[in-house]
């Protein structure tokens, strides 16, 4: 797809720091322009693409105007260097490619982590933020199961779903990708504080939003196109009448992108949204094979189990009779969604099940 951008220039003859110099300033230009009042992403990318670069396209906004922009930059970048964090422009090679594909992409974005945790195969698992513990232990399987088999799980950092796929993605090894509504600073919800910096520091961490900012109601709306973008696949779990994880299918399905859900019960105000897609246009999930499918990924061929660590408590506490995800976890000293994660592992594996009040058994003898 032909992009407005154009690719951050570099003199083939300069020195490594001149070059370096050199990607800096086209940075700070572009971080610059997203920094000028009144213009929005397309409005940068108009500019980029009438002037050809970012120096020119900057210099044609007013000059008081233009030396505000500036300095905002500048605090952005000794803010980004303070947290850990990089801005990557829409003209780099580090940007991700997919967000292009947005008739709106965002012309910077800020991260902090493995920039490679965003490479496809990816799947988006979305829902609602009251979700039920179908919900939760549904979303924990699918991300197991995906992140075992080298699909990256991208979703919004949210309570409920998404808090739960970026969990059992990152018990399971795999990679992960957040997708924030505010600042790589701000920590929101405040109780995955824990799991954002997890994944900061084992995933990735994408905003659109400067360090700092602590978002409002038109932003969280609007990562849920990158959400979608970044994504092979879009799956909803459990959402609710305008949730948004409904906006994300929507973006996925203009990007031509695959959308799928999970099937809830048909009397709960949590799952009337995502039912209601099976209706249009979404796939149904009837199984974790059923995602693994769509992505045409193989579950992962490893057969070794090794109860150890936090598998090895959570299966002792099984053992001795602990049904509920709570009873397990205090017998375990665990979290109990970190147990959750740890019981879903291992019902990938076939070592548990669950029962239809929730309550997990074991399915097969380990010695």
């Amino acid at each position: 797809m032909r992009s407005f951008f154009p690719r951050e220039s570099a003199a083939p003859l300069a020195s490594m720091a001149t070059e370096a110099m050199v990607q800096h300033q086209a940075r700070r230009n572009v971080i610059a322009l997203r920094q000028v009042s009144g213009l929005g992403d397309v409005g940068v990318a108009r500019l980029l693409s009438l002037h050809g670069d970012a120096t020119r396209a900057l210099h044609s906004v007013a000059a008081e105007r233009r030396d505000a922009a500036l300095l905002e930059a500048d605090r952005i970048l000794a803010d980004l260097q303070r947290i850990g964090g990089e801005a990557v422009t829409a003209g780099c090679d580090r940007y991700p490619a997919r967000l292009l594909e947005l008739s709106d992409a965002p012309p910077v974005i800020y991260a902090q982590g493995t920039l490679a945790s965003a490479h496809p195969p990816a799947v988006a698992i979305v829902g609602t933020r009251a979700a039920s513990a179908y919900g939760l232990r549904v979303a924990r399987a699918i991300a197991t199961a995906c992140a075992r088999a080298g699909v990256t799980i991208v979703s919004g950092l949210a309570r409920g779903i998404d808090g739960a796929a970026h969990d059992a993605a990152l018990a399971a090894g795999g990679r992960t990708v957040a997708v924030l509504g505010t600042g790589l600073d701000v920590y929101y919800p405040r109780t995955h504080r824990a799991l954002q910096d997890r994944i900061a520091r084992d995933g990735l961490l994408l905003t659109e939003q400067k360090p700092g900012d602590s978002g409002h109601g038109g932003t969280f709306p609007r990562r849920n196109r990158i959400i979608a973008a970044l994504a092979d696949l879009t799956v909803v779990v459990e959402a609710g009448k305008g949730s948004g994880a409904l906006i994300t299918a929507d973006h996925a399905l203009e990007l031509n992108r695959m959308v799928a859900c999970v099937p809830n019960a048909i009397d709960q105000v949590s799952s009337m949204g995502s039912n209601a897609l099976l209706k249009m246009h979404a796939e149904p999930i009837l199984s974790v094979d059923d995602v693994l499918a769509l992505l045409r990924v193989d579950r992962s061929t490893s057969t070794h189990v090794a109860l150890d660590g936090d598998a090895a408590r959570c299966w002792d506490a099984l053992q001795r009779g602990a049904r509920d995800i709570d009873q397990i976890a205090a017998a375990a000293q665990m979290r109990p969604r970190e147990a959750a994660a740890v019981l879903s592992a291992l019902e990938i594996d076939g070592l548990v099940h669950f029962g239809p009040s929730g309550h997990v058994y074991p399915s097969v003898s380990v010695s």
